[in-house]
């Protein structure tokens, strides 16, 4: 018998969705999305992290995070001595007719197909908002989903409540907030209500990708 040794090669591959949509955080979300493009799909579970890896641009003087991810800010710094943010990141500076410099980057991405709006504000009083809006929609006729964490979803009354993580560690909030996403898209719900969260290390990430899937419609309570 004989024994073959392949040299270690890389591989190079786009992200298995299509543009726009919530990211696949699960082979279930890959066949939702690419069924009948593609010939196999290997399934090694559900994915970790949950949100995609952070791009660095490094063509310019100092090192700028064009999609913050897992890697964050901080954590770059201890190795570099100095990282910029763009500001499309998290503001509304992209322009529809730029091209991106990289996935995610577009004022409106990942994006459920119902209407999200962000709630942000001290905790207690964007619960109170987002339950007197779930209860309007709701009594209107329309299917209502909210986004809340393990501290606030028993204070929800109307609506298609779901759990994202709990504040104690956002690692898994950002587990959760593309499956949530797609769940929704499941239920058919015609407009969704989410909690605002910190953004201190990987929250970053977290607030990037619902302003981005929320076309930055964020409503800010005092």
């Amino acid at each position: 018998c004989q024994c073959w040794t392949w040299p270690s090669r890389m591989i190079a591959a786009p992200s298995a969705n299509t543009s726009g949509r919530p990211s696949p955080t699960l082979a279930s979300h890959v066949y939702e999305d690419m069924q009948g493009r593609i010939p196999l799909i290997l399934d090694g579970g559900a994915v970790g992290i949950g949100i995609e890896s952070t791009i660095i641009d490094m063509s310019t003087d100092t090192p700028t995070i064009l999609r913050p991810g897992y890697i964050t800010k901080d954590m770059l710094e201890e190795v570099l001595p100095k990282v910029n943010i763009d500001p499309a990141v998290t503001g509304r500076t992209m322009k529809k007719n730029v091209v991106a410099k990289a996935p995610g980057m577009k004022y409106r991405h990942y994006a459920p197909k119902a209407d999200l709006t962000i709630i942000e504000g001290p905790l207690e009083k964007v619960v109170k908002e987002i339950n007197k809006r779930a209860k309007e929609k709701s009594e209107a006729g329309y299917k209502v989903g909210v986004i809340g964490t393990e501290e606030t979803v028993a204070d929800y009354k109307s609506g298609d409540v779901k759990c994202i993580g709990t504040r104690a560690d956002e690692s898994t909030i950002a587990a959760n907030l593309f499956r949530i996403l797609r769940e929704f898209d499941d239920d058919q719900v015609d407009y969704i209500y989410s909690e605002s969260f910190d953004t201190a290390g990987i929250g970053s990430a977290i607030m990037n990708r619902l302003l981005k899937a929320a076309g930055h419609h964020i409503e800010k309570l005092v």
